[in-house]
């Protein structure tokens, strides 16, 4: 889920604690962000500003110049207090600060000061709603080529053609020697199912365990799910 916001006016680049930060406009909301009295837009982003717009959020800058397509992230820099007295002052535009991540943008943005009614282009912000700072060390780690990645098999990109006759092994617990699944308690108390023993690597053992479970608590596409996750160290569950 992004939240978009139109008609991006770039103003100035700034110093800021975080580097050089970008102020610029964008068109507020429509609604209560718009209203013509600018106690009820200041109300509306003390309201929503831990969820929209907050600082430290991550963004977007979505550039379209012709057919040309270019994408910044980017931080924002303005704080809650920022954005509400952005919105006593205007109501229907909103200032806030971005830092952004790639500082040849601020080239870019320089040039576009300078000449601000040359070119033809499209500016968009787009705005996740979550700090970076949650996701930063997610994000690092895709910087990197990783030494080994846990269920490299299944879930590294591979053509698709592979997937068609790629097979799920079983946990590696259920292959030690000796080692059976007993499902009785799947049972009702009054079925009088003492024991279900279901063997990974025995095909017969899974789908006599498969059919008896189809006749427990559990409804056959449940009982189905249940097997399939048991014999598999990956399965995907639609619950």
């Amino acid at each position: 889920m992004f939240n978009v916001y139109t008609n991006v006016k770039f103003s100035s680049l700034v110093p800021d604690r975080r580097g050089i930060s970008l102020s610029l406009s964008i068109d507020a909301p429509p609604g209560r962000a718009r209203s013509a009295q600018s106690r009820v837009r200041a109300n509306y982003w003390d309201t929503v500003g831990k969820k929209r717009l907050m600082q430290g959020g991550l963004v977007a800058l979505v550039w379209k110049s012709g057919t040309n397509i270019d994408v910044n992230l980017g931080i924002i820099a303005s704080s809650l207090r920022d954005l509400t007295d952005s919105a006593k002052r205007h109501n229907e535009r909103l200032d806030l600060r971005v830092v952004f991540f790639d500082s040849n943008i601020e080239l870019r943005i320089l040039e576009i000061l300078k000449r601000p009614g040359e070119g033809n282009r499209t500016v968009l912000l787009l705005e996740s709603p979550v700090m970076f700072e949650a996701i930063r060390p997610f994000l690092e780690a895709l910087r990197v080529e990783p030494e080994s990645v846990p269920f490299a098999k299944y879930l590294v990109h591979h053509a698709p053609a592979i997937f068609k006759t790629l097979k799920i092994n079983p946990p590696r617990y259920a292959l030690m020697p000796g080692f059976s699944y007993e499902l009785s308690s799947l049972f009702p108390e009054e079925a009088g199912v003492q024991e279900l023993r279901m063997i990974v690597t025995n095909p017969n053992s899974v789908e006599a365990a498969r059919q008896e479970l189809r006749r427990s608590r559990l409804d056959p596409s449940q009982a189905d799910a249940i097997v399939d996750a048991l014999t598999r160290e990956l399965s995907l569950i639609q619950g």
